[in-house]
């Protein structure tokens, strides 16, 4: 039985370098789940179930994430280590197994992520350049980031910085255009624009809120990388508190208001040819100029996504490696702390995104984006999951009450709810569209996942860290 991990003792054998500054984990964290899930897929729920939906529909996501935050943060102040929760599955959850079918489709789901937000960026580029084919696009992205990671974790921190501060700058900016626009609008005609359809609030009755529920949650999943990106930060039981609890806010804050002035200004049921809604409204207000702007910015979005994606896939490999549920061969890292090996590999599964010159490029998105979607619900569960059964053993005495550095509030039901929101997210998604088939891929992934462990666990032992 293993034994719980000081917060003040390293992993044994991590030899991962502490050069994330605080700067560059409040970024990471602000920036991680604004992606192209905001700026792109807004799309698909804004036609599914109207705008009064969608709002509803991302302000359930942005609760969940924030109490699935609050429990992250209680177990990463206590444990900084860059597997996060798959390591901590290991450690709370009496079976292995859990840990290892979590990291498994966690990483293989930021592989799919990345491939799907290299086809975003490249489609964006394809559309200034257009002589060029978007497969090279991914194919050069792919390189620049991949040589980035390579460098160190502290070149990946800084380029995510920027990357996240363009974000954060661009929607403060919509949201500002957005009600200059609506007030525009209402000094002209005295109406202001509603939410209400032609065919009421919710076009589709209320309950396919649920049903369009994976590109929303899709769309906040990444923000559990600070949990990640903890193992690595110079003082994280100093700054993560104050990071989570203050990001998780003004997550909700940002993309609320945002969908909230695009779902007013941007009419229900419109067919458009431009890659994102955001863009269609400047180009509607004749403001040709922002509209590049927001394409770059989409274009950046894009990329850091991918960027966030390398990062969060080589260190859960790099930790299944450290706690023997992958091939060894991935747990070491350069003299720079760098699991190159990983990083290495990872790239070369997100070629994928080359499939762009067979497959449509934006179907192949939604392909992508579809097929990792569920998996961040099922991370969550995980977490939150952990986190119980670690404030019970606190609350039964099995250990001392100092390893808590930050308390997540209303134990145990933050995490009750947390788990059951996310489980009925998880069944509604089979219901929609499409639903069927994503049910028979999750079911044959994990059934491959499962005799995976099998077989691996009679060639290498996993020490169980149930408590």
């Amino acid at each position: 039985m293993a034994t719980i991990e000081s917060q003040d003792t390293p992993y044994p054998s991590s030899t991962l370098k502490k050069n994330l500054k605080n700067r560059h984990l409040l970024m990471i964290s602000l920036g991680g789940s604004i992606g192209t899930g905001l700026f792109i897929g807004i799309a698909a729920p804004l036609s599914t179930v109207g705008p009064l939906g969608t709002i509803i529909a991302y302000l359930m996501a942005g609760c969940i994430m924030l109490s699935t935050m609050l429990c992250l943060g209680e177990l990463s102040c206590a444990f900084p280590h860059a597997g996060s929760f798959q390591h901590y599955a290991l450690m709370f959850i009496p079976n292995p197994i859990w840990s290892y079918t979590i990291g498994w489709l966690y990483w293989l789901s930021w592989v799919l992520s990345m491939a799907a937000d290299l086809t975003a960026a490249s489609m964006i580029a394809h559309q200034v350049f257009s002589n060029i084919p978007i497969y090279l696009f991914s194919l050069l992205i792919l390189i620049v980031i991949t040589s980035v990671h390579l460098t160190s974790v502290q070149a990946f921190g800084e380029s995510e910085y920027w990357f996240s501060t363009i974000k954060v700058l661009a929607i403060i900016a919509f949201i500002g255009i957005g009600i200059y626009l609506l007030y525009q609008q209402y000094s002209h005609t005295h109406i202001l624009p509603t939410f209400k359809t032609g065919s009421g609030w919710f076009p589709n009755g209320f309950l396919s809120i649920f049903i369009c529920m994976t590109i929303v949650t899709y769309s906040f999943q990444g923000v559990e990388l600070i949990g990640s990106a903890a193992g690595e930060a110079q003082s994280p039981q100093s700054v993560l508190p104050k990071i989570i609890t203050g990001v998780a806010f003004r997550i909700i804050l940002f993309y609320v208001l945002a969908i909230a002035v695009l779902a007013l200004v941007y009419p229900y049921g419109t067919e458009h040819n431009e890659i994102s809604p955001f863009i269609w409204v400047f180009n509607k207000a004749g403001i040709t100029f922002a509209s590049y702007m927001m394409l770059f910015v989409i274009f950046c979005a894009a990329i850091s996504a991918a960027n966030s994606a390398i990062y969060a896939s080589s260190r859960m490999l790099w930790s299944m490696a450290q706690d023997n549920l992958a091939p060894k061969y991935f747990s070491t890292v350069n003299k720079r702390g760098v699991p190159t090996k990983g990083i290495l590999f990872i790239s070369i599964i997100a070629l994928v995104s080359l499939f762009s010159k067979y497959i449509a490029a934006e179907k192949l998105y939604i392909y992508l984006v579809a097929s990792t979607g569920q998996v961040g619900c099922f991370a969550w569960i995980i977490i939150s999951w952990c986190q119980y059964q670690f404030r019970k053993g606190i609350n039964s005495g099995k250990y001392p009450k100092e390893m808590i550095k930050f308390k997540s509030p209303l134990f145990p039901w933050l995490a009750a709810i947390s788990i059951i929101v996310n489980l009925v997210i998880i069944i509604g998604v089979w219901f929609g569209e499409s639903g069927h088939f994503i049910l028979l891929s999750e079911v044959i992934l994990i059934l491959v996942i499962l005799v995976s462990y099998f077989f691996y666990k009679k060639r290498h032992p996993i020490i169980s860290g149930g408590l």
